[in-house]
């Protein structure tokens, strides 16, 4: 199994290289002023991520373009790993979904970003029987059956993860576990803390999914430590945006 994430493995490094560093990060966000901030990331390894958002852009419009940028480097990296991994690699695309294909599972009125986003807009139908029957014909409807069955959603998107493996090696299947359990782990204890301890948690999380990412070099967990650091990069990114955008007084009476 190792010897196939060869090819893998040094592309990814090469992409791992590429993320920005806290220092670069620091210096991007002591730009107060949305436009000079994405002057300066497009100095920094954030450039492909900010390079086509001017920041004269919507609010839904911005996040929408991100939410794009995302999906397409996963399908990106999915291109990379051997065939038989690629579905369980494409299908990380749809946890950045999880809370907006809730809200619409549940009938709730779709959200104006929603209709604009085409991975979401096949969903957002009035009648909620047209909704469903759209979710049901889609690449989500094994989640969906498990979600109506009673499983919370995000444990039915991780058996529809689990299922798409190609069948892991011992080794491989312990790494890829542990990763979970460190995520569920996460996900427990970010619930239970303040807003303000939000961002330390974060970092926590990104530390050691750097770690697990050299310890999982050459196996299939190592991608998905890789993703999750991306995803966590464009969360971070998502954020300077939106309150240079949302509270512009804020920023400048921050200092």
């Amino acid at each position: 199994m190792r010897r196939d994430f060869i090819y893998t493995q040094t592309r990814l490094q090469a992409r791992h290289g590429l993320r920005p560093d806290e220092r670069s990060w620091q210096l991007a966000e002591s730009q107060r002023e949305l436009g000079n901030f994405l002057q300066s990331a497009r100095q920094t390894g954030l450039k492909s991520w900010v390079s086509g958002l001017p920041a004269t852009d919507s609010n839904q419009r911005l996040e929408t373009a991100l939410l794009k940028l995302y999906r397409d480097y996963v399908d990106d990296i999915a291109s990379w790993v051997p065939r038989g991994w690629r579905k369980s690699v494409e299908w990380t695309n749809s946890l950045t979904y999880l809370p907006a294909l809730l809200h619409l599972i549940k009938g709730n009125t779709a959200q104006a970003w929603m209709l604009q986003d085409p991975v979401l807009k096949p969903f957002t139908a009035i009648h909620h029987d047209q909704r469903n029957a759209a979710l049901l014909q889609s690449d989500y409807a094994p989640m969906v059956h498990a979600y109506h069955e009673g499983m919370p959603l995000l444990a039915a998107w991780t058996a529809r993860w689990q299922f798409l493996w190609p069948a892991p090696g011992a080794s491989e299947r312990a790494s890829l576990q542990h990763l979970q359990t460190l995520l569920q782990q996460h996900l427990a204890s970010f619930a239970r803390e303040t807003p303000e301890s939000a961002w330390r948690q974060r970092q926590q999380l990104a530390a050691r999914l750097g770690t697990l990412f050299r310890a999982f070099r050459y196996q299939p967990a190592a991608v998905f430590c890789h993703l999750l650091l991306v995803a966590l990069d464009v969360e971070r990114l998502r954020g300077d945006i939106l309150q240079r955008r949302l509270f512009p007084a804020y920023r400048e009476d921050s200092t």
